[in-house]
Order: structure tokens, then sequence, then C-alpha cells
């Protein structure tokens, strides 16, 4: 299984990421279908009252999902609106708004997502900007990704995670982030069915190696 998350709406009327996500769920890109049944598509929606109950919402939403779906892998995407590529994050921190998240917990963890390390000339080929980043913020985006891996080690979920950041929506340039960078969702679609096939791909020759050992 992989679970594909999005982040619904964050004080604003749209989440890039969310409306990507909500997308390949209405209506599954033709190129998946083969992995149709594999494929779990889901929004994290976070309590914004408080940084607590942010991280609180974010991490139990996240406990439920690995839950609920067991996922070999997990993609978590979100927004970046400074961003005009597809970009792959390497790295998560144990930091959200600039705070430890748990002192407890590793200072970083990097991305397990299978294939990433090509996946940016496969995108590339298909017409599609991209490139891969080792500063994944300091908000949501860096929280999940961390959590994800964290909970992976620790809560006996043993799945590989990553995380895609997604330029804005043209209609979020018009109406809110007038000088941002944008790209339009049926490209996002096109990416992110390139990546959950490369994805997939990896992650079944990687447990075929592993099976032969």
């Amino acid at each position: 299984m992989i679970l594909v998350t999005g982040f619904g709406p964050y004080k604003e009327f749209a989440n890039a990421s969310g409306v990507l996500v909500q997308s390949l769920k209405d209506e599954l890109p033709k190129e998946l279908a083969p992995l149709g049944e594999m494929l779990a598509f889901e929004l994290i929606t976070c309590d914004d009252t408080s940084r607590e109950t942010e991280h609180l919402t974010l991490e139990d939403q996240l406990s439920e999902l690995l839950k609920k779906y067991e996922p070999s892998v997990c993609i978590h995407t979100g927004q970046a609106p400074p961003y005009n590529k597809i970009t792959i994050e390497k790295i998560a921190t144990n930091s959200f708004m600039r705070q430890i998240i748990d002192q407890n917990r590793p200072v970083a963890y990097w991305s397990t997502l299978p294939g990433t390390d090509s996946l940016i000339a496969v995108l590339e080929e298909q017409g599609i900007p991209a490139c891969h980043s080792f500063y994944c913020g300091q908000h949501l985006c860096n929280h999940i990704l961390y959590s994800s891996l964290h909970f992976s080690e620790t809560n006996g979920h043993s799945h590989r995670s990553g995380f895609i950041h997604v330029p804005l929506l043209p209609e979020q340039v018009t109406k809110e982030y007038r000088d941002s960078p944008y790209m339009p969702v049926d490209m996002s679609r096109k990416a992110m069915s390139i990546i959950i096939n490369h994805v997939a791909d990896a992650d079944q020759h990687n447990t075929a190696i592993n099976t032969d050992v």
C-alpha cells in the first residue's frame, strides 16, 4: 500500500497539495490504474488554534492513517509558494515553528522514499521541472515528514517516507500570492503519477533484492 497525503486549506481558501491529492482521489489518472487498489489518498487538516494543537492534530491524524492503511510507502505533499518546480525533499529536522518537536527524538532523518536519486531525470524527461531540496521548512511540511520517519523507526510501522513540495495553483496566484510562480493542476497530476509509479517500481525492486538475500 502507498499512502499519499496532502494538506487541507490552511488559513487560506485552498492548498495546492490538498487540491492535487483530492483530485487524484476523485479521478485516478489512467497511468495509475494498475496500482489502483494499492493507493490511498488522504488530506491532513490541522487545528491552527496554537502551535501545540497543530502539532498534536498532525501527529494524531498521521498515526491513525498509518494504523488504518499499514502502508509500505508514504508520499507526503505540501505547497511551496516560492517554488517553480516539483521539489523532492531529502531531509526532515526535529523542528517546528523554530522550536524542537521533541527533545527525546533524533535531530533529523533522511528521507527513505525509494528511487528518489533518479526521480528528477525521470520527471524532466517528461517535461516537468524538478529538483532536490535539503530544507523542508519550519512548519507542517517538515513536521509531517519528520513524524512519518520517526513513527517508522519507533512505532513498528516500518514504512518508507518522502515529501514532495508542489508549486501553487494559478488561482492561488491571482487571489493571494500575486508574485509567486505556479503550476497548473494537470501538470501536478502528471508529476505525481510519474512519482508514484517510479516509487512503486523502486519499492518492488528493493523488496525483490531483500527477499533474494
